[in-house]
C-alpha cells in the first residue's frame, strides 16, 4: 500500500505539473464516463429489438448453467485490480479510458447494425452492478455481438504492463468467456470476437500514449 500510495503521489504529482494537463485529464474522463452512460441507456432502450437466433454448435454440446457468481467474480476481480494499477497512472489512465469508450461504441455499433437475440435456453446473468445502472426490470437481453465482458477484460489486458496481474487477467478473460456460452449468454462468435476489436480500439487510441511500450516491462 506504501508503494502504491507513493506511485499514486510521484506520478500525479509530475502529471498535474504540466500545463492544462488537469484540464484535459478530467474533460477526457467526464467526456469518456457521459458518453458511456448515454450508450448504455441507449442499448437499454433497445433490448425488445428482435433479431436473428444463430445456430452455434459449440453451444448445442453443453446443457447450459447458472455462472452469473463466477462470470460476477472474475468480472469485477479484473475491474477493482485494473483501477488500483491505473489510478496511480494519470497519463495511462487517459488512453485506457478512450480505448474502453471506443470499444463500448465499437459495440453499440454492431449490436445496432447486426441484431441478435439470445438462445431460447439462456440462462439470464445475473450482474448486480449492471441492474444498478441500467435499472432494475431494464435488463438487456440482446447485446450479443460482441461481448462486452470479454471486450472490456480484454483493453484491460492490452494497457497492462504489470505481468502478474496481465497473466490474472488472461486467465479470468478465457474463464469469463467459456462461461458466457456455457450459459448461453452470449454465442461463441461473440466471445471469439471481442479480443479483435479490443486490439483495434487499443492500437489505435492508446497504444502509443502509453508510457512503458512493452506490456511486461515492470512491476506494480
Amino acid at each position: 500500500m506504501k508503494k502504491w500510495y507513493g506511485l499514486f503521489v510521484n506520478n500525479w504529482m509530475e502529471a498535474l505539473s504540466e500545463r492544462h494537463y488537469a484540464i484535459k485529464f478530467f474533460i477526457n474522463l467526464i467526456t469518456c464516463y457521459s458518453l458511456y452512460i448515454y450508450v448504455t441507456h441507449l442499448l437499454v432502450a433497445n433490448r425488445f429489438r428482435e433479431g436473428g437466433i444463430l445456430c452455434d454448435p459449440i453451444q448445442q454440446l453443453f446443457t447450459p448453467v447458472d455462472l452469473s457468481l463466477p462470470i460476477f467474480i472474475l468480472t469485477y476481480s479484473c475491474i477493482v485490480a485494473f483501477l488500483l494499477y491505473i489510478i496511480p497512472r494519470p497519463k495511462d489512465f487517459y488512453f485506457a479510458a478512450r480505448a474502453f469508450l471506443v470499444v463500448f461504441l465499437l459495440r453499440f455499433s454492431f449490436i445496432y447494425l447486426i441484431p441478435l437475440s439470445p438462445p431460447k435456453t439462456m440462462i439470464v446473468l445475473n450482474d448486480p452492478v449492471l441492474d444498478w445502472i441500467v435499472g432494475n426490470n431494464n435488463e438487456i437481453y440482446n447485446d450479443l455481438f460482441f461481448s462486452g465482458h470479454v471486450a472490456d477484460v480484454c483493453i484491460f489486458i492490452f494497457c497492462c504492463r504489470n505481468k502478474w496481474l496481465t497473466y490474472f487477467m488472461v486467465v479470468s478473460v478465457i474463464l469469463i468467456a467459456v462461461m458466457l456460452v456455457w450459459q448461453q449468454v452470449h454465442y461463441t462468435a461473440d466471445v471469439l470476437g471481442a479480443p479483435f476489436f479490443a486490439y483495434a480500439s487499443y492500437r489505435l487510441f492508446a497504444k502509443n500514449g502509453l508510457e512503458m511500450k512493452t506490456p511486461l516491462s515492470y512491476t506494480f
